[in-house]
């Protein structure tokens, strides 16, 4: 069947203009809406652009209603969606699952969300232009830009192209790197001597503090005892005082130990069990009085120092503000002061420096001219197969007066790279421009395929290209609206088979008008309009059985079908089964039958 990475599983719309409520289930293949005129089919493409990202209007929102809402929910394997979340940050739910939901209000603003989280309509529109691709009467987008059609180019011509590309890619990045660090060393002489004089001023502030790790946290310790030396020298009296003097009625507790202890040995001559107890309590004792002796010690040494705790204070001052200016710890402000020694010797060894880079520049550039040379001739060979191929495709479209052409152009620009003695602009997708030209009418000259004016010769132009690049086209979804706009008969079956084989590696949706490209659908959608309690609705359908074959009754004879056009619906249906067979057995999906 080919590839479909993703599908649009589901489109549903709220009072949306004539529109109350519609949900649309989609086939993985092709899915045709059909309708009367003015049932609400140009309305229903309003509302799956608007869902997409496009420009929404309060005017869509219903008359009474408070809000219009349009979603459109969409279905992958897990790697197409790892792919789009790394390209574009879009998350799947749990169950492999992208609901995009628009919400429309009369006064103006508009609500954006994706799997039910707050998003910019952009990020909508980002997703939306990597799966899906609509083309109708106003709105063309996917192949009609430069960029676009260079990628579709590019893919087409293969593996070898691809990776030449992604060689032209590394070695723009590296010369991007390189006179990144030549404009640095070539800068305005007075900045640099500005930035030496401030790079040489921090790092005597940072040598001259002489700062060790580890000496912030000692001096705010030294600080906290020096601004306490009274509280802990009476704190340290009281508990020797304790330990060796007692107090009113309390004797001392190195006495009560030594009791203890005398009497716990006597007990021991009585149960020698007891002698490690009675030694325990010696060596508490003899420990009271090493800690009393240590404690008079310290509080010998405890004292008030004004002119310390002011050194201390003001090291303490200097760490803080060299902090404000240089990190947020000690180690930070070391780092930073290596950083700037290092800054300084790459500024004073610029000129060996620039002259290094300069030489480095050249070198890149002469392997970047002759790689993006390389690209520019596979993709002149590629053009030429694209143009052979499209116009047989066209001619299958009834298009046979039609010419396309791919060309491909290049900006001069003195920094840019060298190709037979001139220089163009080179960017990480090579020197060239592309441009598909075509001139629908005998005698006009090729213009941009963004320039033509007819939306229907538009989409069969895009579902000519779609066809043949539909191996190398990445996206999924593929929406045609006047596809079939001004033609008819042969040319409609021809368009009807396009789209049939286009839908084996693609999901289509298209509105039509004719019953020879409705024969063909996988899902068959009908757009209803009637009048309910006064008011225009519009209702969707799938159609299958009878009513299939009474719409596509009602398409060919233009109103009510009746037993002919019946019969003719039906050997339609059974001609366009034969089709489906054909397209089939056909070992290649992009190519088409001829």
């Amino acid at each position: 069947m080919g590839r479909r990475s993703v599908i649009l599983g589901r489109l549903a719309v709220e009072q949306f203009a004539i529109i109350d409520a519609l949900e649309a289930e989609l086939h993985p293949g092709l899915n045709v809406i059909t309708g009367e005129t003015g049932a609400g089919k140009s309305l229903f493409v309003d509302a799956v652009e608007i869902a997409l990202g496009g420009r929404a209007s309060a005017e869509y929102v219903r008359a009474g209603s408070d809000s219009a809402v349009v979603q459109a929910l969409f279905f992958a394997d897990d790697e197409e969606w790892d792919e789009l979340e790394c390209r574009l940050g879009v998350r799947a739910d749990d169950e492999g699952e992208i609901l995009i939901e628009r919400e429309l209000r009369p006064g103006g603003r508009n609500i954006a969300r994706i799997n039910g989280r707050l998003v910019s309509v952009a990020s909508i529109r980002s997703f939306a232009e990597s799966v899906v691709d609509l083309h109708g009467q106003h709105e063309q987008q996917g192949l009609t830009t430069s960029s676009q059609q260079r990628d579709m180019l590019d893919a087409l011509a293969g593996e070898e192209l691809q990776r030449e590309r992604a060689e032209v890619a590394r070695l723009v990045g590296e010369l991007q790197e390189v006179r990144e660090k030549l404009k640095r060393y070539l800068g305005d002489e007075k900045e640099r001597a500005r930035e030496l004089d401030l790079l040489y001023y921090q790092q005597r502030e940072i040598d001259e503090a002489d700062l060790e790790v580890g000496e912030e946290e000692e001096l705010r310790r030294r600080q906290n005892v020096l601004g306490n030396v009274e509280f802990l020298r009476e704190g340290v009296g009281e508990t020797v005082s304790g330990l060796m003097d007692g107090g009113p009625g309390t004797p001392p507790l190195v006495d009560l130990l030594g009791e203890r202890a005398s009497t716990l040995r006597k007990m021991a001559e009585v149960d020698e069990d007891l002698a490690s107890s009675a030694s325990r309590m010696e060596a508490a004792q003899y420990d009271v009085q090493e800690l009393a002796r240590e404690l008079r010690q310290y509080s010998e040494r405890l004292d008030y120092d004004p002119a310390e705790l002011r050194r201390v204070e003001e090291r303490l001052d200097l760490i803080s503000r060299l902090k404000a200016k240089y990190g947020s710890s000690v180690q930070e402000i070391i780092a930073y002061r290596d950083d700037v020694a290092s800054k300084i010797r790459d500024i004073e060894n610029s000129a060996e420096k620039v002259e290094e880079l300069g030489n480095r520049e050249q070198e890149i550039l002469e392997t970047l001219g002759s790689a993006a040379e390389r690209l520019s001739a596979m993709r002149s060979d590629a053009a030429q197969e694209v143009r052979r191929r499209v116009e047989r495709e066209l001619e299958d479209l009834l298009m046979q007066d039609t010419q396309f052409d791919v060309v491909l152009d290049r900006v001069p620009d003195e920094s840019g790279v060298a190709i037979d003695g001139e220089n163009y602009r080179c960017s990480e997708d090579g020197v060239d421009r592309v441009q598909f030209m075509i001139s629908p009418t005998p005698g006009e000259p090729l213009r941009p395929l963004h320039r033509i004016a007819s939306g229907g010769e538009m989409a069969r132009v895009m579902l000519a290209l779609k066809n043949i690049l539909a191996d190398a086209d990445r996206t999924p979804v593929l929406i045609f609206d006047e596809i079939d706009a001004g033609i008819g008969g042969k040319a409609g079956r021809a368009v009807a088979r396009k789209l049939a084989s286009l839908a084996r590696s693609h999901q289509i949706l298209c509105v039509t008008h004719l019953p020879q490209i409705a024969c063909m659908a996988d899902a068959h959608l009908l757009l209803r309009k009637e009048t309910k309690d006064g008011r225009t609705v519009s209702h969707l359908s799938r159609l299958g059985g009878e009513d299939r074959l009474q719409e596509l009754g009602r398409m060919l004879g233009g109103g009510a079908a009746g037993r002919a056009e019946r019969e003719h619906a039906s050997r339609l249906l059974e001609v366009a089964d034969h089709w489906k067979e054909d397209l089939a057995e056909e070992s290649h999906p992009g190519t088409g039958p001829r």
